[in-house]
């Protein structure tokens, strides 16, 4: 049991782009609503980061399994979800999900969220 209260947040996930007549056109970004806690990462947590990360604004989010989330892969094929909370994207760094326990309400995502710097994508 969470000391946060949920809270509604978006999950923001952009499309596949394609080629029109030879030109790249990214995809439209399709926007999810959901209620999951939001709290600030723990420095345990900031431990799992890279190192040019640990310094942004990162947090953690619990959120239901009925939802699915997509952090990036390391060789850049895959890019993460964001999340949007009080109006500011954060990127989906990890996304764990944990719904193998036989207790119904222990079922849910973690995830770490970090702010992208100004400039980045």
């Amino acid at each position: 049991m969470s000391l946060y209260k949920s809270k509604e947040l978006i999950r923001r996930r952009k499309a596949g782009g394609g080629y029109v007549k030879g030109q790249w056109v990214p995809g439209e970004p399709s926007d999810k609503d959901f209620r999951g806690t939001w709290q600030p990462a723990s420095g345990n947590m900031l431990e799992l980061l890279p190192e040019g990360k640990r310094s942004r604004e990162v947090y953690k989010c619990y959120a239901p399994i009925e939802m699915d989330f997509t952090s990036a892969d390391e060789h850049g094929e895959k890019e993460a979800d964001l999340i949007v909370c009080n109006g500011k994207e954060f990127e989906v760094t990890t996304a764990a999900r944990f719904d193998n326990s036989p207790f119904p309400r222990v079922h849910h995502w973690r995830l770490l969220c970090t702010r992208p710097k100004a400039g980045e994508k």
